[in-house]
């Protein structure tokens, strides 16, 4: 079988049999981001803590770090469905999307 043949879809899945160091390295990247997205919230938490309502931070008097505040609109959708159900339904716009993961190693 060429590696083209062996690349072909067959019942919905596709052998990555020559891609299996690409996968492994995924998991590793993942895992990674995970631990430091932990550890960027660890960190924001302990500096947002200390400026409490200031907005800017400062190192040796340098402005390092700014916390602001803005406004923000957004559409409550169960309300909305509730109050105006006819006008949620014709704001309604429903599309496939596809939803990538990688699974737990065999």
């Amino acid at each position: 079988m060429t590696t083209k043949n062996a690349a072909m879809s067959t019942a919905g899945s596709v052998a990555l049999d020559d891609l299996a160091h690409d996968v492994e390295l995924l998991r590793i990247v993942e895992e990674q981001i995970g631990r430091l997205t932990s550890l960027k919230n660890t960190l924001r938490g302990t500096l947002k803590a200390r400026l409490g309502e200031a907005q800017i931070g400062t190192v040796n008097s340098v402005p390092v770090i700014r916390w602001s505040s803005e406004f923000r609109v957004s559409v409550v959708v169960g309300v909305l469905r509730q109050r105006y159900p006819e006008v949620a339904r014709e704001c309604e716009d429903i599309s496939q999307v596809r939803k990538f993961e990688v699974l737990a190693a065999a």
